[in-house]
């Protein structure tokens, strides 16, 4: 019986996905190619036939990983009418995205900013890739937040600096992860977050 055979896409993400699990668990150096062949249940010579290399490994499996958590928030956004729900829906996916423990996505997010900001790094000649990533992240909460302009239930002058607004917001988000991945006080992070966006949210509303 010849081996079975699948489409070059299909494979490529099957890969990555098996290596995402290992680049949460031990950081992208300590992962090698051989790893991520075992974990995806294949030789290490099947994992050249589809990646030249780890590092385009790396970039795709966080590119899969990033796009589709995206899509996840677009989509359970979109189709709801109240702002603050909707603002409320996006935090809520954040906080269930980051209490996901394989693969960890606290340890994820701190893997990708080292490979952008480390030279050398997987990204760190490809940070238009994430820049592309983190200006969709705030170009969703930035339509929340118009949308609550618009319909006269955030003040009127949050449009004025909607886009300062949307980075503070997702630089908090981005911080308080790292500061409870450093501290593994998980049980208080959803606290924390809903103590902030409560103060947050009353500080827009009209």
């Amino acid at each position: 019986m010849s081996p079975k055979r699948y489409p070059k896409k299909e494979k490529c993400n099957e890969i990555a996905a098996a290596a995402l699990h290992l680049f949460a668990e031990k950081g992208y150096a300590a992962t090698s190619v051989e790893q991520i062949a075992d974990a995806a249940g294949i030789g290490k010579s099947t994992v050249y036939e589809y990646f030249p290399s780890k590092e385009e490994i790396f970039v795709h499996a966080v590119n899969n990983w990033i796009m589709d958590l995206i899509h996840r928030m677009v989509e359970q956004t979109r189709s709801i009418e109240n702002p603050v729900q909707r603002l409320n829906i996006f935090i809520r996916t954040v906080k269930e995205v980051l209490k996901v423990q394989e693969p960890d996505p606290k340890k994820l997010f701190a893997e990708i900013d080292q490979q952008t900001l480390m030279e050398g790094g997987a990204f760190y000649k490809r940070r238009h890739i994430i820049r592309d990533m983190r200006t969709r992240f705030c170009d969703l909460v930035a339509d929340i937040l118009l949308d609550g302009v618009s319909k006269r239930v955030f003040r009127p002058e949050i449009a004025r600096d909607v886009s300062k607004i949307a980075i503070n917001l997702l630089a908090y988000l981005d911080g308080i992860g790292m500061h409870y991945l450093i501290m593994e006080e998980y049980q208080e992070f959803e606290d924390q977050v809903d103590f902030y966006i409560k103060g947050f949210v009353e500080a827009i509303l009209i």
